[in-house]
């Protein structure tokens, strides 16, 4: 089903505060969230999972800072990929579990 098709006769749940719960876990100041991608794994897993328990059916990848200014192309290109992995995993999981309401999106989050 297409998310505006879902939207028509359903409300959408988003996940919540990605950063403050990495903080929570463990995430130091000017680290880069981002990072937790490819090096912290199972933490970001665990909080998407943790949103879909919530009752989100929405979920962002852990994309937010990710842009060009902040990192060089490949590792840009690697982190963005893993946090997709990662969103992907943790919808998967949960499906598995009966745990994700109706469609249970993913989409990556940017900063403007």
């Amino acid at each position: 089903m297409d998310i505006r098709d879902f939207m028509k006769g359903n409300f959408v749940v988003l996940d919540g505060g990605m950063g403050t719960l990495l903080q929570a876990a463990g995430l130091q100041p000017g680290e880069l969230p981002e990072r937790w991608n490819v090096s912290r794994p199972e933490e970001i897993v665990r909080i998407q999972k943790s949103y879909y328990d919530a009752g989100s059916n929405v979920v962002l990848a852990n994309t937010f800072g990710a842009n060009g200014l902040k990192f060089d192309d490949g590792e840009l290109e690697l982190l963005i990929n893993a946090a997709i992995a990662n969103a992907k995993r943790a919808r998967r999981e949960r499906r598995r579990l009966g745990k994700v309401r109706r469609v249970g999106y993913r989409a990556a989050g940017q900063a403007p």
